[in-house]
Order: C-alpha cells, then structure tokens, then sequence
C-alpha cells in the first residue's frame, strides 16, 4: 500500500495506483447497488408494485414505456441491471480513487453516505430526468434521497469490512 501520507495534500488522488483499492470500490459498488436495489424492491412491494419494478423503471432510459411490461423481465429489467450495476461500480471505482485507502473507517462511512448524496444529487436530481423521463416522473425525491443514502452507507461499511481483504498494509 502506498502510504505517501501528508497533511493537506490530496497529490495521492492523482500520484498513486492501488489495484486492489480500486477493486475494493467496484466490490463495495457492486453490494451497495445490491442493497439499494434489495431496498427499492422492498419499498415497490409495499406499494402494490412487482419487485423488479424498480430494476424496470432503470431500464426504460433505454425502452422507454416499453421495459415497465409485466410480463416480462426482458429486456427493461435486462437492461435496468446492466445500467444500475454498471454505474454502481463506476462510482464505487470513482470513489476509491478520491479516497484514501488508509482514512479511516468512520471517514470512510461518512464519505461513502455523502457520495451517495452527491450522486442523488448529480447523477439522479440533475442528470437522470432528461434521459429517463419515466423515471423521474414515478421515482418520488424522498425515496430516491432514501435509496441514495441507502447506497452511500451500505457503500461506506462494505468499503470498511473489504478493506482487509483486498488492501494488504
């Protein structure tokens, strides 16, 4: 591990490489989309709606109307699961990058809930509805904000617990 450590410099965001920090990101990307999606799926059910209506409602960026078919998995929720995890180990990569592998973990919880804000805020509030209109129009903001916060903590402690496995000192 590269522990060029100094006070007030981030120069470590663009001078190191840490492989297996950034897989640490995509992992604990990839199980915090898990769990947003776990959650989401849970909040659909108790509203009358099919589980994978929320794995759909992702998809129709690319179907529009036509991924929200009952019937049917594919392709809304085909191509809903192949966006959401996508940018969940993108910004599992992202954040890995930003932060340093040896912060420590009540930082590393805290960061990981304020990057599920910041991408709320970027990714869902402001970029999302112009090309998922269906989205934004069903997707109220308390429960995107839920979801996001979902992401973010759920992210902050798999980055905690992974740390471990995949950095070595």
């Amino acid at each position: 591990m590269n522990n060029s450590r100094t006070t007030n410099d981030v120069s470590y965001i663009w001078t190191r490489f840490n492989l297996r920090w950034l897989l640490t990101g995509i992992v604990a990307g990839l199980g915090a989309g898990l769990m947003m999606m776990l959650v989401a799926a849970l909040l659909a059910t108790k509203a009358g709606l099919p589980a994978t209506f929320p794995i759909k409602l992702v998809g129709a960026a690319v179907f529009g109307g036509q991924a929200m078919q009952v019937d049917s998995f594919i392709p809304g929720g085909m191509a809903g699961t192949v966006i959401h995890f996508g940018l969940a180990a993108f910004f599992g990569l992202v954040f890995a990058q930003f932060v340093a592998e040896w912060s420590r973990k009540r930082v590393l919880i805290l960061m990981g809930v304020l990057g599920g804000m910041a991408v709320w805020l970027f990714w869902s509030a402001m970029f999302m509805p112009a090309f998922n209109q269906p989205m934004a129009h069903l997707l109220t903001k308390p429960v995107s904000i839920l979801l996001h916060v979902t992401f973010g903590l759920s992210f902050g402690l798999l980055m905690v617990c992974l740390r471990p496995v995949f950095v070595r000192e």
